[in-house]
């Protein structure tokens, strides 16, 4: 899609919206004032693979538009922002592009007209990559902070979405990382509506005040027993969104950890497990990584169960991972699940680039789960315990056909394409270089 159709869609979407009014079942509680709005899918492609599909629009060239067009603020929050060089084994080879300065270029250009510009990135990595972040925090009239996580719940801040005007909001897999635009497949969502907006926005402003003050010495741990009790997916209020293709779905935000939630925000864990556990006929997932046990070997078994119960029922299970599950500690549980019967997962194995090994990259890091073509989740979440308890992710629940069907175009062109092995339980396995 070109730049000029990126700038025309939301008037389209006003025409269709016009046309459609009414049209998406209204069977769960709505939000205040949810009128219909916009709803759209974004990937990032590796560079030199047969990944990308024809429709969907690139987050390299809808970014910068959609910052360049804020009127009023924006809020950026990122696990790390790295530009191409900055920080250990950052680089590659000097013939690849760094396809996030345009949109680093239009936040200075926001910061610059005096849209006000906050940004918040995790300490953890920040030792790592500072650059970046204290050179927007340095930007004429903007802010930037660093959360430590770590200290208040034993996680990191793993999140990666921006929020323009209070009301347009982009969820996705990319971390602000040049890499994360050209040199690996990345998934997001981009929605216009206030509701929403002001739901993420009550994330940012919590996590905004604890990165103003000290973290306690230690985390207190998780308590699963304290967490506030979790509304059903039926319950929970929801949003009207618009499609390019005119259909409406209904979307909520959720989010972890359950003990950092802002009022009217749901825990993201018991809904994502609600949705297989009501599946009838398919269940798609695709992630990173996925781990029962852990580093900290916490056993995590909420998500791993409700896979297998799926299976059990006779429902068809396709999972894909990246190879950087090939992990000693990852490998078991994947193996073991790629045993039930029902239940196939793959790994995905993107080549390396023409001109030379890039660290960190050439890697499927998209998260999203679907579910009999009804019902989907894009979010930030790898699927292990902490990501969930101690570790602050969001995303959009999305309910209705016309939020499922894109998503499961992305999963099949990987899951049919070249790039994926099938997991044999009784093969061994070697990991992927990544540094």
């Amino acid at each position: 899609m070109t730049r000029t159709a990126l700038r025309v869609f939301p008037v389209l979407l006003l025409i269709l919206a016009a046309g459609c009014a009414g049209r998406g079942p209204q069977s769960a509680p709505q939000a205040p004032d949810a009128p219909a709005v916009t709803l759209r899918f974004v990937e990032s492609v590796p560079e030199e693979t047969v990944l990308g599909l024809a429709d969907m629009p690139q987050a390299p060239d809808v970014w910068p538009q959609v910052l360049g067009d804020a009127k009023s603020s924006i809020e950026v929050a990122s696990f790390y922002f790295s530009r191409k060089g900055d920080g250990e084994d950052a680089g590659g080879p000097d013939e690849v592009e760094d396809r996030l300065l345009e949109s680093l270029s239009a936040l200075e250009a926001a910061a610059t007209r005096g849209i006000r510009l906050r940004t918040l990135a995790d300490s953890k990595f920040n030792k790592t990559y500072p650059e970046v972040p204290a050179w927007l925090a340095a930007l004429p009239g903007a802010e930037g902070r660093i959360l430590d996580a770590a200290g208040h719940w034993d996680g990191v801040l793993h999140a990666k979405y921006f929020l323009v005007d209070d009301r347009i909001l982009y969820i996705g897999s990319q971390n602000w990382d040049w890499r994360a635009l050209s040199q690996i497949h990345e998934l997001g969502v981009l929605a216009d509506h206030p509701w929403l907006g002001g739901q993420l926005k009550a994330v940012f402003d919590m996590d905004w005040a604890l990165a103003g003050v000290p973290a306690p010495d230690q985390a207190a741990p998780a308590d699963p027993a304290a967490y506030p009790k979790q509304k059903p997916l039926a319950d929970l209020p929801t949003a009207d969104l618009l499609t390019a293709d005119g259909d409406t779905v209904r979307a909520l935000l959720a989010a972890s950890p359950a003990r950092a939630l802002p009022n009217g925000v749901p825990w993201d864990l018991p809904l994502l497990v609600e949705m297989i556990d009501g599946a009838e006929q398919s269940v798609r997932l695709q992630l990173l990584s996925y781990d029962v046990s852990g580093r900290d070997r916490h056993f995590f078994p909420d998500l791993d169960n409700a896979l297998r119960g799926a299976a059990a029922r006779g429902v068809q299970v396709q999972i894909i991972l990246s190879n950087w599950s090939k992990s000693k500690y990852k490998l078991p549980w994947v193996k073991s699940l790629a045993a039930v019967r029902n239940l196939d997962v793959k790994f995905s194995n993107i080549p390396e680039h023409s001109q030379g090994f890039i660290p960190f990259a050439r890697v499927e890091h998209p998260k999203y789960l679907t579910v009999d073509g009804a019902v989907s989740w894009v979010g930030t979440s790898n699927w292990s315990r902490n990501y969930f308890h101690g570790s602050r992710n969001v995303g959009l629940i999305l309910q209705g056909a016309g939020g499922a069907e894109p998503l499961q175009r992305f999963f099949d062109q990987s899951w049919n394409g070249p790039y994926t092995e099938l997991v044999d339980p009784g093969a061994d396995y070697q990991p992927p270089r990544r540094n």
